[in-house]
């Protein structure tokens, strides 16, 4: 994986440098309640006799990567759901594969003994066609690919088999926007909401002002969670202390990189006199930079990205984004097995798929605990209490939609700009969905311009 090819997440009408197929960490435990017992498959009810482990290799047309059949389950009577996933790096990255391994598991589990669930990982976006294949050789009833680069692929696939079902995580192609055929959906897992709530604590905590991230291409799924981390951070520190924030971002143009996280989170503390590091890359690198420097008495903060990571940092753990897709698969489990299939295009934020979708009291708030596809890290008690409650009460209104980070109310009350100080949006404004997606701008507090 290395720059210059062509990303999973590169959207159309958006030219920044080349990204690869790469991988984002997701993958936290969450709690919503699937399906325990049989299922109904087309009428008949799906009963289990015996489960067994098995561990089963097929070779990919291209030769190296294999598939792996984790958990399989024996049943007596009836036809059970097969679902298969394509991962575009290996499940042990600690990033994107790894979390959508988390979430298959996760939807297996609550969905009980009628699915037998399978993947192929570590394919080329170029080699897409050949890995779903393979997957509808081993008797795919849904195929969910889960890369940028495999979305007009499946799509081409779903033209072929009417009979099967797609889900292409990260695209915007499906049978509900009208671009797909209609036994294709898309699905996404979304961080602005997040973001902005880690840009509060950070804006809490700074004692220089200054923030930095550390991330990985600029497209505009990073560049929109840059943004409102940076939006939040601003609003916190000038409610402050009246000043505005200076914000830095270091770009590393990899999606998982150790080193250069590392590198580069080191140097907006060194360089820039960053005190608070938020970050787009697939390990706690940037986290345990921040932790090393607690530990030499130095007060740097950091994140969570994608799955719980305090572990690696714990007294320099503020909050984090923590993404689930358990939730996901299981909906598109149920409406396989059911023969209820409807195509859907699901951007998942705070709120969905959770149990009770209503705006909870600050003292009953449920910020930091585990829900849904999307949901916010534990909070460090080094957050002042003031900026818990503020974080808590915008995450409960963010549930029905009553807060939004790109809007004047996110930016005590002033217009957003970017770095030519153009105004973005203004009084009675939100960014759109279309504005989301295609986000290709930065906030005036960042002092970098955007790469071209």
């Amino acid at each position: 994986m290395g720059s210059g090819k062509i990303s999973r997440r590169k959207f159309l009408g958006v030219a920044k440098s080349a990204a690869i197929g790469g991988v984002i960490a997701a993958g936290a435990i969450g709690a919503v309640a699937g399906y325990l017992g049989g299922a109904s498959t087309g009428g008949k009810t799906v009963t289990t006799t015996k489960t067994e482990k098995v561990f089963e290799t097929v070779t990919q047309s291209a030769g190296a990567p294999v598939t792996k059949t984790l958990t399989k389950t024996v049943t007596a009577g009836g036809k059970k759901l097969k679902a298969g996933y394509v991962y575009v790096g290996p499940v042990g990255d600690y990033g994107w594969s790894y979390g959508h391994d988390r979430g298959r598991r996760w939807a297996d589990e609550r969905f009980g003994a009628g699915v037998d669930s399978f993947y192929i990982e570590k394919v080329p976006e170029a080699e897409v066609g050949g890995a779903i294949e393979n997957l509808l050789a081993k008797g795919a009833d849904l195929v969910i690919t889960t890369s940028f680069g495999y979305m007009d692929k499946t799509a081409e696939y779903a033209e072929k088999y009417p009979d099967k079902y797609f889900v292409h995580i990260s695209g915007y192609r499906s049978g509900a926007a009208g671009n797909a055929p209609q036994n294709m959906s898309a699905a996404f897992a979304e961080f602005y909401q997040l973001y902005y709530l880690c840009g509060l604590a950070a804006g809490a905590v700074t004692q220089t002002g200054v923030v930095g991230y550390v991330g990985a291409f600029p497209i505009p799924e990073v560049v929109r969670h840059i943004n409102a981390f940076v939006l939040g951070a601003n609003y916190a520190y000038k409610k402050r202390t009246g000043k505005n924030i200076k914000a830095h971002v270091d770009w590393i143009f990899e999606w998982v990189s150790p080193d250069k996280a590392r590198s580069a989170a080191t140097a907006l503390v060194e360089e820039k006199n960053c005190d608070v590091l938020a970050f787009t890359e697939d390990t706690p690198s940037v986290l345990q930079v921040a932790e090393e420097y607690q530990k030499k008495g130095k007060k740097v903060w950091s994140f969570s990205h994608y799955s719980d990571m305090r572990k690696y940092g714990p007294n320099a753990h503020l909050t984090g984004q923590i993404a689930n897709w358990g939730p996901i698969y299981l909906d598109f489990y149920r409406m396989v097995a059911t023969n209820s299939w409807n195509s859907v295009d699901i951007w998942a934020r705070i709120g969905d798929y959770i149990p009770y979708r209503w705006r909870k009291p600050v003292d009953k708030s449920t910020a930091g605990k585990p829900e849904g596809v999307v949901y916010l890290a534990p909070l460090n008690p080094a957050i002042p209490s003031e900026w818990q409650n503020a974080i808590k009460e915008r995450y409960e209104e963010m549930k029905e939609l009553l807060f939004e980070p790109f809007s004047v109310e996110g930016n005590l009350g002033e217009p957003i700009r970017d770095q030519d100080g153009e105004v973005r949006i203004k009084a009675g404004e939100r960014a759109d969905h279309d504005m989301l997606w295609s986000m290709d701008w930065l906030v005036e507090y960042i002092e970098e311009p955007l790469p071209k």
